[in-house]
């Protein structure tokens, strides 16, 4: 740990100041959007932080799947297997009849093959930042941020193995990758320290 971020712990009175310290963008680079707008759609209408950090998580988890860094999900192979079947049934439905066969179906992860895998790490770095931005803002309207900080621990200590284990193929990757890893550890001591911070959520006991 760095000497700034020692002395910032040291003195830390609350989570706010330590997830605004986090939050901001670690150059130039951060600043430009690698997350789609049909993304930030699916944002938009997750407006309680419960909703939203979820849906951040899962853009980030969604571009190391394509890096190969990450397994797909058993609810993604298991949709995808369905509209496999459900095409392959149609298709032998219009050969029969002599229709024009419909299209193979397209995966949801199938838009972001276009993006390089710099720009697919980075789309992964945005996502945290994005996730603690929120955290944030949240939390200064006084809005209860256990359970999603819980989340921002759980998948920052999940993937930043996998993001430490990508091998770049140019300058361009081994930066975005390095502070991929980096930014993973910023979100994973920062969840730590605020959970350390922020009272657990009472569970309301089941009525009887």
């Amino acid at each position: 740990m760095s000497e700034r971020r020692r002395r910032f712990y040291a003195g830390a009175a609350s989570i706010l100041a330590l997830l605004m310290l986090l939050a901001v963008p670690s150059n130039a680079a951060a600043q430009q959007d690698y997350i789609t707008e049909d993304e930030f759609d699916l944002v938009r209408d997750a407006q309680e932080i419960e909703r939203r950090v979820p849906v951040y998580l899962r853009l980030a988890e969604k571009r190391l799947v394509v890096l190969g860094l990450m397994e797909k999900s058993k609810d993604d192979r298991e949709r995808e297997q369905k509209e496999i079947a459900k095409w392959e049934k149609e298709k032998k439905d219009a050969e029969k009849a002599k229709r024009t066969p419909p299209k193979p179906p397209v995966t949801e992860f199938a838009y972001l093959e276009d993006f390089s895998r710099s720009e697919l790490l980075r789309g992964y770095i945005q996502a945290i930042e994005e996730v603690m931005s929120n955290l944030d803002d949240a939390y200064s309207r006084k809005m209860d941020v256990r359970e999603p900080l819980e989340k921002l621990e759980k998948f920052a200590g999940e993937t930043r193995p996998l993001v430490e284990n990508f091998q770049p193929a140019n300058q361009a990757e081994r930066v975005a990758a390095e502070e991929a890893v980096e930014k993973a550890a910023e979100a994973l001591d920062g969840a730590r320290e605020a959970l350390e911070i922020v009272p657990k959520t009472e569970r309301k006991a089941n009525p009887r």
